[in-house]
């Protein structure tokens, strides 16, 4: 634990993810169900998955998607796939880049930075078909989604995307349902990403959220019975939050031209700054002073919660804010759930196990 809460703890982290998936998938049987269920917190899963093993997991810091999950598919730690948070500098002297979408935020575009070839779990499935459905994930291109998914062959959605938790876990149960009606000569690895997230972000872990989190357990647990092994972990949870005007508009007065290279970075509840040189005391010092509390302000030399490599160091701002207070300021403030700090709620995320039937 730090003072702004829980980090991420080595061999409980989603950089186990790979290792538990292969072990499953080791045991023999018809293969592996895995259900990649974005934004569902430990506390959630704890309260609605009844019939599951249920094993605790840290995410990444920042506790964002677009770090978590790969860290969750390849292994490696933030300090080696370099996707430091949603939004950062690619290297020192480049642009501002969406590293999901792959467009570029601020500054001029220029040769792109590629993630690192990273070993991915699909790849190191051998003996095994690995099939994905990426769902949402089907409308990105770029490095960040080919380094996900690479080594797994793509199958498409069979129902049309939708925020609605009723309606979203059929159209999940459609997909798992196609993939493993395939006639198949070897074992499969079925990894299907479940958009939650979309919902959390502006309801949190209501009723409907819940109740479609139930139904999916049903579904875990009947393709248990008929011989699968079945997973789900997720990448992050989320939190309450209520973006302040006041808290913002004292952002937007360190985050000026005059003070920093390029607009600032990160994800959520953390986000940082690239001040010019020679300006890096001055606007940590204005930040916290402009965030009152609200945020743990700090030079990034000073962060403890990642590997600080120079490849790291140079995408991420000189001047980093973990929000300690629902107040801090979001990037959207349209949001009512948020996530990418430090929090338990944020950080601890389920690994769950259905155990499969031997009587198939």
């Amino acid at each position: 634990m730090t003072e702004t809460g829980t980090t991420p703890s080595p061999g409980l982290d989603l950089r186990a993810v790979p290792g538990l998936v292969l072990s499953e998938l080791g045991r023999g049987g018809r293969g592996v169900i895995v259900l990649a269920v974005d934004g569902l917190s430990w506390g959630a899963a704890g309260q609605v998955w009844r019939s599951a093993e249920l094993t605790c997991l840290t995410s990444t810091f920042p506790s964002t998607s677009a770090t978590a999950w790969l860290t969750s598919v390849t292994g490696a730690p933030v300090s080696e796939h370099l996707v430091v948070g949603a939004a950062y500098r690619e290297r020192a002297g480049g642009p501002l880049i969406n590293v999901i979408t792959g467009d570029v935020l601020a500054g001029e575009p220029a040769r792109r930075e590629p993630v690192p070839p990273l070993v991915t779990l699909f790849e190191r499935a051998e003996g095994a078909e690995s099939v994905v459905v990426g769902r949402e994930l089907d409308l990105l291109r770029g490095p960040w989604v080919e380094t996900l998914t690479r080594g797994a062959a793509r199958q498409p959605a069979r129902h049309a995307l939708t925020r609605d938790p009723h309606e979203l876990v059929p159209g999940v149960v459609a997909d798992v349902e196609a993939a493993i009606s395939v006639p198949r000569n070897e074992p499969l690895l079925l990894w299907v990403y479940v958009n939650l997230d979309d919902h959390l972000h502006g309801h949190g872990y209501d009723e409907a959220a819940m109740s479609a989190l139930a139904v999916l357990e049903q579904h875990a647990s009947a393709w248990a019975a008929r011989g699968w092994s079945v997973l789900a972990y997720a990448d992050h949870g989320l939190v309450p939050v209520a973006s302040d005007p006041a808290l913002a508009r004292r952002w937007a007065e360190v985050d000026v031209a005059g003070l920093c290279e390029l607009p600032g970075g990160g994800a959520g509840r953390v986000r940082w700054l690239y001040p010019r040189p020679g300006k890096e005391r001055e606007v940590a010092d204005r930040l916290a002073e402009a965030m009152d509390g609200h945020a743990r302000v700090l030079r990034a030399d000073e962060l403890d919660v990642v590997e600080l490599s120079p490849r790291v160091r140079e995408r991420l701002g000189a001047v980093v804010a973990i929000a300690t207070s629902p107040a801090f300021p979001l990037p959207d403030p349209r949001l009512r759930h948020e996530h990418g700090a430090l929090s338990p709620e944020e950080m601890l995320v389920p690994f769950a196990r259905w155990v499969r039937s031997s009587l198939v």
